[in-house]
């Protein structure tokens, strides 16, 4: 883990986001809830720094997330398999990250993602050209309410989880050759 830049990019840690909750219920109807709660970006950089024609604002509708997932509270097989697994793309479902600031060992789960409106940060575009690591000219996506990033996937694990998110949807590891 790294610590966030001042603009949104996937791999962002939030501390505290709404995350949708689906459970079924003993009926067997489906209920949802929304708790507060720690999760990843997972929509992409280019996603979200694109601008909307009529305004010039960020034109990013929704931002995907993954809820951040105590590996404890996991089955204990699946634990060695993520801890021994953790710089290899399977298990394509989950993305091992480590501890994590004060909320201890965690993981995402790939088949756990769900949506906040973008609107919900009021994002808005920020020019970091000054920044060593914005380009000259670029205007990168910020957010004006509810930032309570803590840090950001490190670029060893940005790359992990774009495989994993590659191989997870398609079935297919894109460091694999063709057969």
């Amino acid at each position: 883990m790294r610590d966030h830049l001042p603009w949104l990019g996937q791999g962002d840690i939030f501390t505290s986001v709404p995350i949708v909750d689906v459970t079924l219920t003993d009926a067997g109807a489906v209920q949802s809830t929304i708790i507060e709660g720690p999760a990843v970006l997972l929509t992409h950089d280019c996603d979200m720094d694109k601008p909307d024609s009529a305004t010039g604002q960020p034109r990013i509708e929704r931002m995907q997330f993954a809820k951040l997932r105590a590996v404890d509270a996991l089955p204990a097989s699946y634990q060695r398999t993520l801890r021994t697994n953790r710089n290899n793309p399977g298990p394509f479902e989950a993305l091992y990250l480590g501890d994590v600031a004060d909320l201890g060992e965690c993981c995402v789960l790939l088949s756990d993602p769900y949506y906040i409106p973008s609107t919900y940060f009021i994002p808005t575009f920020g020019d970091y050209s000054d920044h060593p690591e914005g380009a000259a000219g670029a205007r990168y996506t910020t957010i004006q309410l509810h930032d309570s990033r803590l840090g950001r996937l490190d670029e060893a694990q940005l790359i992990l989880l774009r495989r994993k998110m590659a191989a997870f949807w398609t079935r297919l590891d894109p460091g694999e050759p063709p057969s």
